[in-house]
């Protein structure tokens, strides 16, 4: 009977990359899948498997943390599970020439491994293709092989309010839900069904909870984002002292007083499909607008500003139509993001 045994590089671009050769970890070796594993929790959050350093043959982020099978025989060791830019990938080795569709205790293995680490990612390269031709990456949901190893693995859908799909969480991976102030809470998901999940300790349909969050003012994403998902972003920063001379003015007096520090975050979501400055207005002019009785309704001297495919546009609402006011969101964000930080130095011990 072969011997087998599971291997971990704590990180392979160490041994890619010449210039690093000098902080190349050894292998290391575990018989027990328990032991493995909590190796693999040790050092899955070490920053450096959230790098982004590319390949440029393969144009895909390096494998960092990874992890693997070997046996004692010809076909040699077989790489399984590699860190990507924060993401799991499963490796494409173990579908190459030197994997064995014959061999059991290797695909039983294999199966146990994904089970413990769990994957979200594939991609396929074969060398012998020229650059332009580099194989598609794609979720491992829509990768079907005969006996798929990553068969077992859950994952749950979230939809915006207009049920477009925004992205898919495995189970035990967690969201961040973010408030309009930017407080911040992160929530573990577990699937239950096809259009239900738990968020935390929170039972909810998957359309019912995109709703709410619109209705509420919740913006949600991936705690680590993949190629692919949706993070479309809408955003109200409205005026919210008092005796502020330009408020509900136009753009044509407003525009040599406008002042980033005058303006709060009073609202965000995840950008519905499709959706417009128009459709904007209207929506949070209606007498059942989200947030009614949390903050006005939308007018003249409030901000907009949208994230449609990582571009983010800021507009400022005219007595007609919109003037875009992109040129504020340096001085938006600063503000916010000190605001943000004297809320949590105002916060009590607990």
């Amino acid at each position: 009977m072969k011997d087998y045994c599971y291997f971990l590089i704590p990180d392979a671009m160490a041994w890619d990359v010449p210039a690093l050769r000098d902080k190349k970890m050894p292998t290391e070796f575990y018989k027990d899948l328990a032991d493995v594993k909590l190796r693999y929790q040790q050092l899955r959050e070490q920053p450096y498997n959230y790098e982004y350093a590319s390949d440029y043959v393969t144009g895909c982020p390096y494998a960092r943390l990874t992890i693997g099978i070997v046996r004692n025989n010809a076909r040699g060791p077989l790489k399984l599970v590699e860190v990507r830019g924060g993401v799991n990938y499963l490796s494409d080795d173990f579908y190459g020439p030197f994997s064995d569709v014959h061999d059991k205790m290797l695909y039983a293995m294999a199966r146990d491994l994904i089970e413990a680490v769990g994957v979200d990612r594939i991609r396929i390269f074969n060398d012998s293709l020229a650059m332009p031709l580099r194989s598609r990456d794609m979720h491992i949901t829509e990768w079907r092989v005969p006996n798929d190893i990553c068969s077992d693995l859950k994952f749950s859908r979230f939809l915006n309010r207009d049920k477009q799909q925004l992205f898919l969480i495995r189970d035990g991976e967690r969201v961040i839900e973010t408030s309009p102030d930017g407080t911040q809470q992160t929530r573990v998901v577990k699937n239950i069904d096809s259009t239900h999940i738990y968020i935390g300790h929170y039972g909810c349909h998957i359309q019912q909870y995109a709703e709410d969050n619109f209705r509420t003012g919740c913006y949600v994403t991936p705690e680590h984002p993949q190629p692919g998902d949706n993070l479309d972003k809408l955003q109200i920063y409205q005026i919210t002292k008092g005796g502020c001379e330009y408020r509900f003015m136009n753009y044509d007096y407003s525009k040599s007083r406008i002042h980033a520090a005058d303006y709060s975050s009073v609202y965000i979501a995840n950008l519905p499909e499709d959706y417009d400055l128009d459709r904007c207005f209207q929506e949070f002019n209606a007498p059942n607008r989200p947030l009614r009785n949390h903050m006005c309704s939308l007018s003249t001297s409030d901000i907009v500003v949208t994230t449609k495919n990582g571009k983010e546009t800021a507009y400022y609402v005219d007595s007609i139509g919109f003037k875009d006011v992109s040129h504020l969101l340096p001085e938006l964000h600063e503000v916010e993001a000190q605001r943000q930080k004297e809320q949590v130095q105002d916060e009590p011990e607990r």
